[in-house]
């Protein structure tokens, strides 16, 4: 089963994809946040055999829901009905900073927080 991991940001969303056994994420790819965000996603699941999307949700330090946190709800919806693929919502608290520690910061940093957000939730699944 290959998963395809999200990082939504309102300029950048970034990309990411499991191996095909579902146990690693690797970054992916950077798409722009316009008009053709979903058609560029479906693209991917098609050509990748996506069988589930993970979206990463924030939320702040005390565990509430954020302005962010709507709008991605919002996309995750939206991508749903649009690709007809199932979405799960993965906390991720500070991904982009850690990425940002792990790799400094690069035009690539948004496909790593994905793949942040999706290696979170496989590890999660393992258990």
């Amino acid at each position: 089963m290959r998963f395809l991991g999200i990082d939504y940001g309102k300029k950048r969303i970034g990309a990411a994809m499991s191996d095909k056994e579902g146990r690693m994420a690797f970054p992916y790819a950077v798409i722009e946040n316009n008009a053709k965000k979903f058609s560029v996603i479906g693209k991917i699941c098609e050509n990748e055999n996506i069988s589930k999307i993970v979206v990463g949700l924030p939320k702040n330090l005390k565990g509430e829901e954020t302005e962010m946190t709507k709008e991605i709800q919002k996309f995750g919806r939206r991508l749903r009905q649009k690709i007809g693929l199932k979405i799960i919502f993965q906390n991720e608290m500070f991904s982009t900073k850690e990425a940002v520690q792990i790799q400094g910061r690069r035009q690539e940093i948004d496909a790593s927080a994905a793949a942040l957000i999706l290696d979170s939730y496989l590890k999660k699944e393992k258990k």
